[in-house]
C-alpha cells in the first residue's frame, strides 16, 4: 500500500496535498483529524515551545558531557552512561529529599531540579505515561 494511502484521513481531493503553514506557527489548529474523528489539540503553543526548549537543552547536555576530557580509553557514549546513571541517583536523592510540607518539588525556582535531574524525571514520565510518582 501507498505511503500517503496510509495516513489518509478521507477521501476528499483536498487530502492529496499537504496543509499550508506559516513560517512561525501562532495557534494551532481547533482539531485534528485522527481515525474518524476530530480531536481537540492537547497542548498550546507555549507548551510546545517550553517542550522543545527543554529538549533542546537535553541535548546541548549530552554534547558537553561527551565533550569533555574523559580517562584515556573511556568512549565517549560511555562517559555519557555513567553521566546518566549518575543522574538516576541524583534524581532518587531529590524525590527522597525532606521538603517543607508547604512546599512542593518543582514548583518554585528554589525547587526545581538541575537540568540532569530533570532529564531523568522527563524520561521517567515518558516511560510511565505520566502516572504519579508516589
Amino acid at each position: 500500500m501507498e505511503r500517503n494511502k496510509l495516513f489518509r484521513t478521507s477521501n476528499s481531493d483536498n487530502d492529496q496535498h499537504p496543509p499550508t503553514y506559516s513560517e512561525h506557527l501562532t495557534q494551532v489548529p481547533a482539531t485534528f483529524p485522527i481515525g474518524e474523528k476530530n480531536v481537540h489539540p492537547l497542548v498550546n503553543i507555549t507548551e510546545l515551545q517550553a517542550h522543545l526548549r527543554i529538549l533542546g537543552a537535553f541535548d546541548i547536555l549530552k554534547w558537553k558531557v561527551q565533550d569533555q576530557p574523559r580517562p584515556e580509553g573511556m568512549h565517549k557514549d560511555d562517559a555519557w552512561a555513567l553521566f546518566v546513571n549518575r543522574a538516576v541517583y541524583r534524581f532518587y536523592a531529590y524525590l527522597h529529599a525532606p521538603w517543607p510540607g508547604d512546599v512542593a518539588q518543582g514548583s518554585s525556582e528554589a525547587t526545581v531540579p538541575p537540568l540532569d535531574v530533570l532529564m531523568v524525571w522527563h524520561s521517567y514520565l515518558l516511560v510511565r505515561g505520566g502516572q504519579s510518582l508516589a
